[in-house]
């Protein structure tokens, strides 16, 4: 049994269920007949062919999604398709908007990873995209790439394995991941593709989070201020040393924990370091605030960082593993990369697809 419904982006036809608000309207519905809706990034046809047992599935199910004034949330195409955007035409199967109509973010793909479909077998789906922007140029597969309500570039996030050379206030960097934007256009964070050594107001920091995962590049690792300066990094390779008069030498580390991979192993822990006006804020096994004027701070190198690694590894430790150049190991791609240790699905903290940051 099907209905045609209504809407301010015309008549839908074929629709087979519905969620509504508590008032009445329109949440979102499923389609089972060919609609042609006109968006903001042209006209789409919504998801309509439903797959078959085995087939690869949709991980947005439904077609089409409102906002409670009746304005287009989301749209999952039926096929993949060339849409306009902001920064040229882009594929893509899944786009979010904001309240006000414009683009939100735009995915490729939008296959749901299960125990059917893999994360490799989507990826093999995905097609390199062409990018020219201020910040490089550069041919890469992306999972999704995010625009502020005004038109620009917020975010672009790669698929795990892609490598792009960009632009940072620091130099050129390569980069993994991706990468974020302010909205006019200055980097705003980056996550290194391996290890990368950077002067900081406390001395020299090598850069590199393995633990990197998540749906989007929206904050990464490697954070610059509006005005370009370093404002927050992570390492695994460096240690700080804090000198306060008349007191020991404090030497603080990032820590080192059970690993998430395998439960007898044991990982190294991310420390981040922010930078204000003449401060510094350390997040390790706890968090310490210092003025710079006040007290000696300095860095140093550590001797022994733990890796994780997947069973495809041939290890974490040493040259190999800080090249970060291997896509199967954690510093090119693999768990610390967001291959095997990411996913696909959903971010840790979101509760369900309709709060999940995919959707935002």
């Amino acid at each position: 049994m099907t209905h045609t419904l209504d809407t301010a982006y015309g008549k839908l036809e074929g629709i087979t269920s519905t969620l509504t608000y508590k008032d009445g309207s329109l949440k979102s519905c499923m389609l089972n007949a060919e609609n042609r809706v006109q968006t903001p990034v042209g006209e789409v046809i919504p998801q309509y062919k439903m797959a078959e047992y085995g087939e690869r599935q949709k991980k947005q199910r439904g077609s089409l999604a409102f906002y409670p004034g009746g304005q287009l949330k989301s749209v999952s195409l039926d096929s993949s398709s060339v849409v306009q955007t902001p920064i040229g035409p882009l594929e893509a199967e899944y786009i979010t908007f904001y309240e006000d109509g414009s683009l939100n973010r735009l995915f490729p793909l939008n296959g749901q990873v299960d125990g059917f479909w893999t994360e490799q077998m989507e990826a093999e789906m995905a097609e390199v995209q062409d990018f020219d922007l201020p910040v490089g140029k550069f041919s890469a597969k992306v999972i999704s790439v995010g625009f502020y309500p005004g038109g620009s570039l917020r975010s672009l996030t790669l698929w795990p394995g892609q490598r792009i050379l960009l632009e940072t206030p620091v130099g050129a960097m390569r980069v993994r991941t991706g990468f974020s934007l302010y909205e006019d256009g200055q980097v705003r964070s980056v996550e290194p593709a391996s290890p990368v050594e950077l002067a900081t107001p406390i001395g020299l920091v090598k850069a590199f989070d393995p633990e990197m995962v998540g749906m989007n590049a929206d904050q990464n690792s490697v954070q610059f201020s509006p005005d370009g300066l370093l404002s927050s990094v992570k390492t695994i390779h460096t240690g700080i040393r804090v000198v306060k008069p008349g007191e020991p030498e404090l030497r603080i580390e990032p820590l080192e924990a059970a690993s998430l991979i395998e439960m007898t192993a044991m990982r190294t822990v991310p420390m981040q370091i922010d930078f204000g006006t003449d401060t510094v804020h350390i997040v390790a096994a706890q968090e310490y605030d210092f003025d710079l004027k006040s007290v000696k701070v300095e860095t140093f190198e550590r001797e022994h960082v733990i890796r994780e690694s997947c069973g495809s590894c041939n290890g974490c430790e040493g040259d190999a593993a800080d090249k970060g150049d291997a896509e199967g190991c954690c510093g090119g791609g693999g768990c610390g990369g967001g291959g095997c240790g990411g996913s696909l699905d959903r971010c840790p903290d979101c509760k369900d697809d309709e709060t999940c940051c995919k959707n935002q």
